[in-house]
């Protein structure tokens, strides 16, 4: 049978009207099983993505590489709103993966004022019948969240604020941190903006700027591929300016993998800390040597070592512990939001907890001053670890950040001390970042 054509706006130029032709048939086959390969592997987008390329191929839909991924990419975040009208609609029927890419790519259709072509009308009519009585749309499902995260997030804030942190995190948001241990920060810049992007500078870390617009992929510069640039979130980077790291001071990284705040620190330190780096895959220590020589960072300064940072023991105290810990990620679902399809499973919160926990109960048993971070808009992986740890141990006591962010959730006792960034107020990705000194 002719594969099914139609005009369709093409996804990057929204906003300029032009069009092309885009095999929709295929364009379908593909997000659909972007879709699920990110449910069934529980890896990021780009990583499926790439995935299904490899196994079954990308061509032929009329669009660019680039252009479809992008397309991949908005239709995993927004899976719980496509969801949730097929559900409405179809009620208990049963459906499939390429059902809801192609009600996914009728609604885009419909949004921008696409030709819709009278095959895929009889195909979305056949299939889910009255799809455009759905009006009423509750909030978590018309941001596309799991429920249970937004009843979560409502226990700790007011309603207009839970809906436009999520909204937020619906909108990505690129920092790039210039690497001073390749190039200096003016030539950088100079060399960026020339390059036509449009940078809007930080207070907090004059190496770092936001990126307004930006003419092409930024992976795809030479100062990327050579390191004298990073992409690295403006909550990451804030992370180790908590920590205050300083020349010659020894430092335990505890979930050190995959390296950029490790390098950070080296940075920092103009290559003169000295790091004990952890994790607890030996596979992700590789990648993060390799990545650490190629950002010019000092390898004979940084011990690598494979291990479960719960249990790990030192005969000498670190100045400095850096306490990234694994987490549900819940905070970076505007870098990938195909976390929101792996936090389905509502379990992974509190999993962490225990974990983070015992990380954390640990690097204080072995540093002077620590800092604790996760990457995650839940209290449960924030303040009440910390009020966990703050009942346990006498040796620490919590100290602000000096962090010019917002603070905890009011809920808890530790709210004033903490600091948290939230997406639609500090610009960035949703982190909890706390201080401990003895």
């Amino acid at each position: 049978m002719f594969p099914l054509r139609l005009l369709f706006i093409c996804f990057t130029k929204l906003h300029t009207l032009q069009w092309c032709i885009v095999n929709i048939d295929r364009v379908a086959s593909i997000i659909a099983n972007v879709l699920y390969v990110v449910e069934r592997m529980r890896i990021p987008v780009r990583k499926a993505f790439v995935y299904v390329c490899r196994r079954f191929g990308c061509g032929a839909t009329g669009i660019s590489r680039e252009d479809l991924f992008k397309l991949s990419r908005d239709f995993v975040s927004n899976y719980y709103m496509v969801r949730y009208i097929v559900e409405s609609v179809r009620g208990g029927s049963s459906y499939s993966y390429r059902m809801l890419a192609k009600v996914y790519l009728y609604l885009k259709l419909k949004e921008n004022g696409g030709t819709i072509h009278s095959k895929l009308k009889k195909s979305i009519q056949r299939d889910v019948p009255n799809i455009d009585s759905v009006e009423t749309i509750p909030i978590w499902a018309r941001l596309s969240y799991p429920r249970w995260i937004y009843d979560k997030l409502l226990e700790v804030l007011p309603s207009s604020d839970v809906e436009k942190l999520l909204e937020a995190m619906n909108r990505k948001i690129l920092w790039i941190r210039v690497n001073t241990l390749k190039i200096d920060v003016d030539k950088a810049f100079y060399i960026l903006e020339r390059e036509g992007f449009v940078l809007e500078c930080n207070k907090d870390a004059p190496f770092l700027v936001r990126v307004i617009k930006s003419p092409r992929p930024i992976r795809k510069l030479e100062l990327f591929k050579n390191g004298s640039i990073i992409l690295q979130d403006r909550a990451s980077v804030l992370t180790v300016l908590a920590a205050k790291p300083e020349k010659n001071m020894v430092i335990y990284d505890f979930a050190a993998a995959p390296g950029i705040k490790t390098s950070l620190i080296m940075q920092l330190t103009e290559n003169r800390a000295r790091i004990i780096a952890m994790d607890f895959s030996i596979k992700r220590l590789n990648s993060m040597r390799s990545l650490l020589k190629h950002y010019g960072v000092d390898i004979s300064r940084i011990d690598l070592i494979h291990t479960d940072s719960r249990r790990i023991s030192f005969r000498e105290k670190a100045d400095l512990a850096l306490i990234d810990a694994a987490c549900s990620s819940s905070g970076a679902i505007s870098k990938d939001p195909s976390i929101k399809i792996i936090l389905k499973e509502q379990s992974i919160p509190a999993k962490m907890k225990n974990i983070q926990i015992d990380i954390l109960s640990n690097a204080l048993k072995h540093s002077v001053t620590a800092i604790y971070s996760v990457c995650s808009i839940l209290p449960e992986e924030g303040e009440e670890v910390v009020e966990e740890i703050a009942r346990r141990t006498s040796s620490h006591r919590l100290v602000d950040t000096g962090l010019r962010v917002s603070r905890g959730y009011k809920k808890y006792s530790v709210w004033n001390i903490v600091s948290r960034t939230f997406p639609h107020i500090d610009k960035c990705e949703g982190f909890f970042i706390a201080r401990f000194e003895s």
